[in-house]
């Protein structure tokens, strides 16, 4: 653990022991991102950690809305809390992944329960899935545990892709690192939370998924958007359609 989070703020890491570990995979329209922002936003979370070296990213670095500098790969939660939120600002490099997958297993080694976030290729949807825009994902033979048991009252993930391997995890189109980041963690408490989505503006469906993600987790919070989202299509407003950015954003 010593080489995989470094911690800020006094936080102490023996507190993810036993915690819920939230774990955005990034995927189509970085819905599952979104989602997190909202979480700790919402949450009042607090970073308590950079997790790795940040060479399985890419190069970031910027800057929070208290004023801190901020990186590619940080834990957000409560110094004592039981809860914990993955925030990923940069896309993982094509030739790390591997470890980038090893780091986050290391990192929830210890966890009570991962709950990895994917978005899923809307265009792959059947009919009957335009009702259940959120799926579960889980392991053939999984603990009993709060947070997967109410996963589990989800409806199971079905894709109708011939699926060029099969059993678990499935076939994910979209979905970046997810299958990976789910077969490093399938002898662990883990599942996973899929939302059908397309490109576009995809505030909405990050709203919805954070509000699924709220009931997994049996919290009641009210969402707030983070005051960073007001440049999510730029420093100008959504002009919709008619805008010079219609080209871009629709």
């Amino acid at each position: 653990m010593s080489t995989t989070i470094y911690p800020v703020n006094g936080f102490d890491p023996a507190h993810l022991k036993g915690a819920t570990v939230v774990i955005p995979a990034l995927s189509l329209g970085n819905v599952p991102q979104l989602a997190a922002d909202l979480l700790v936003t919402s949450l009042s979370l607090r970073r308590v950690a950079f997790v790795g070296l940040g060479d399985t990213v890419a190069p970031f670095a910027g800057r929070g809305e208290d004023g801190i500098a901020t990186g590619g790969l940080e834990l957000h939660g409560t110094p004592t809390g039981d809860l914990f939120v993955l925030l990923q600002r940069a896309p993982t490099l094509k030739a790390r992944k591997d470890e980038h997958v090893f780091l986050i297993s290391t990192l929830v080694a210890d966890a009570g329960v991962s709950l990895v976030l994917a978005s899923l290729d809307a265009a792959h949807q059947d009919d009957a899935q335009l009702l259940t825009p959120h799926q579960c994902i889980l392991p053939p033979h999984h603990l009993p545990q709060p947070v997967l048991d109410r996963l589990a009252a989800l409806p199971p993930l079905r894709i109708t892709l011939d699926q060029p391997v099969s059993g678990y995890p499935p076939f994910l189109p979209g979905a970046g690192l997810t299958r990976r980041i789910l077969a490093a963690l399938a002898d662990k408490p883990s599942g996973a939370i899929a939302a059908w989505v397309v490109e576009g503006d995809n505030r909405g469906d990050a709203h919805a998924l954070a509000r699924a993600v709220l009931r997994l987790l049996d919290i009641e919070a009210e969402l707030r958007e983070p005051a960073s989202w007001a440049g999510l299509f730029g420093p100008e407003e959504w002009s919709g359609g008619t805008g010079l950015n219609a080209e871009i954003y629709g």
